[in-house]
């Protein structure tokens, strides 16, 4: 794992109208790293996400991916670049099937497009690729099957298999253990800490099993301020954290 930091925020802030969401956050990850990111309701989790894959543009503040200045780059040119992540509201072709479904993110990392006599050329390597990421997150048996009619934790390892995809360094997760079971949550837990391999993660959870079983590093944000960061162990010691995050007094 290098010192070098693989994504960088340095100083960024965020409003919506008269609400500050992020002030002055810098937060350094690095290449191999595992990072979870946790605090209350309102602390500015999905805002960082969406800053730092494109979605919002921070009003103050610099991006850097692999030292590259990222801020103002769109997200499919981030994509592009190598960072992938998934969203807490599932975002699926419903009535296409599962094959259908990682195909289509397939062709959108080729550069295939729909243009169908580039898509015939790939053809084979395309299917190929798509039975290759059904296996690895447990789908292959049901490629053929259309979506909507999965278990909702089926649905979530598809929405990891789309993330997959994209082979990107950086995967960056949105709550994936939203709404499982905790026998489907102990099963996510197990396919990530698989098909992580040795990508560089960030993680937005509630769950702080989830959390602690797969980052090494935790940053805890409060009021779009970073709290303080530690390893699971250090962040589960911190009096400060359990009266902010867990409502625990502090004596």
């Amino acid at each position: 794992m290098s010192d070098d930091p693989l994504f960088a925020l340095r100083g960024i802030s965020k409003s919506f109208g008269a609400g500050t969401v992020l002030d002055n956050l810098s937060l350094a990850i690095r290449s191999g790293e595992r990072r979870g990111l946790i605090g209350p309701n309102g602390a500015g989790k999905t805002t960082l996400i969406n800053i730092m894959t494109g979605k919002y543009r921070p009003d103050a503040g610099r991006i850097a991916y692999r030292g590259r200045d990222i801020t103002f780059l769109p997200p499919h040119r981030r994509n592009r670049l190598g960072i992938g992540r998934s969203f807490q509201i599932l975002s699926l072709f419903g009535e296409a099937s599962v094959g259908e479904n990682i195909r289509g993110a397939l062709l959108r990392k080729h550069g295939l497009g729909m243009t169908p006599a580039r898509r015939l050329r790939r053809l084979e390597q395309i299917f190929a690729e798509t039975e290759q990421i059904a296996a690895l997150v447990g789908l292959l048996s049901v490629l053929t099957q259309r979506v909507n009619t999965l278990p909702y934790g089926m649905q979530r390892r598809l929405d990891i298999a789309l993330v997959l995809a994209q082979d990107p360094e950086l995967i960056i997760l949105d709550e994936p253990a939203a709404g499982l079971s905790a026998a489907e949550t102990r099963d996510l837990i197990d396919l990530l800490k698989t098909v992580i391999g040795n990508r560089t993660l960030i993680l937005v959870e509630h769950d702080m099993d989830v959390v602690y079983a797969l980052a090494d590093r935790i940053t805890v944000l409060d009021y779009g301020h970073v709290l303080t960061e530690g390893t699971p162990a250090e962040v589960n010691a911190d009096p400060e954290v359990r009266r902010v995050y867990l409502g625990e007094p502090v004596s």
